[in-house]
């Protein structure tokens, strides 16, 4: 699919939901925060590999940036997952842009979005994502100070909610700021479940670490790393989420370097 783009927005397709989709959209709402997640354990030995081979090369490649690329090749194999949902509409865009957590100074981490991160290689994504970083860090750093300065912006509890609800009610807005879909990596921990915030799902992946499996029946260590992906109800049911997480391990378990979205 062709990517677009107008005033540096990635373009896409507008939909509304039809009457049925829009009365159980609806009733996700009013019972609460309606997301779910699911959890898969993957072999990373070939992430492996594929990082090893690009440092050997002088490119400074993480598990990240492995994320990343899978996330985007999996979702351009699978354009029925590939969608936001905001009130009434659905929002199919034409590129698959992956928004990535940051570490900041703030309780929200700022994200840096990687545009067409479908039709990017492992170096690419590893060197946008070395120079993006700081940059966004920064504006974040920017943005929290501007406020803080700007004390007649804090108005009423109540005003302040009400602009921020208007805001995420934008298909454009919240796409601007996540993109597609979001990661986010916690090197330290085992499991990382994130939350959703903007974004139709989100990929949470822990430490990969050696772990004992089993390989034909019998036991064997193997680097493993343990993702969840959390998804709005609205978005996608249990069944999308599992077929997401399946193609994201194959990918994963597979060369990565040579992988590739359609067109």
């Amino acid at each position: 699919m062709d990517v677009g783009e107008e005033n540096g927005v990635t373009t896409g397709r507008f939909e509304r939901l039809d009457p049925a989709e829009r009365w159980m959209a609806d009733g996700l709402r009013v019972s609460g925060r309606a997301d779910l997640f699911v959890a898969e354990e993957v072999d990373m030995s070939q992430a492996q590999a594929a990082i090893q081979q690009l440092r050997e090369a002088g490119i400074k490649a993480t598990y990240t940036h492995v994320f990343i690329k899978a996330a985007a090749v999996a979702l351009a194999r699978n354009p029925e997952l590939h969608q936001m949902v905001v009130g009434s509409r659905r929002f199919v865009p034409d590129s698959v842009d992956i928004g990535l957590s940051v570490a900041g100074s703030g309780v929200v981490a700022p994200v840096l979005v990687i545009k067409r991160a479908h039709r990017k290689t492992l170096e690419e994504i590893a060197e946008e994502v070395l120079t993006g970083a700081e940059r966004v860090r920064t504006e974040n750093e920017q943005m929290l100070n501007g406020l803080r300065r700007r004390r007649w912006l804090v108005l009423t509890g109540s005003l302040r909610r009400l602009i921020i609800h208007t805001l995420m009610r934008s298909i454009k807005f919240r796409h601007r700021g996540v993109g597609t879909f979001q990661v986010s990596c916690l090197k330290d921990v085992d499991q990382f479940v994130p939350m959703l915030h903007a974004s139709g799902a989100i990929l949470g992946t822990g430490r990969v670490r050696d772990r004992v499996v089993a390989i034909d029946g019998k036991p064997q260590v193997r680097s493993t790393v343990i993702i969840t992906c959390c998804a709005d109800h609205a978005v996608w049911d249990g069944v999308r989420a599992t077929q997401f997480v399946r193609e994201l391990k194959m990918l994963l378990q597979s060369d990565l370097l040579s992988a590739e979205a359609p067109d």
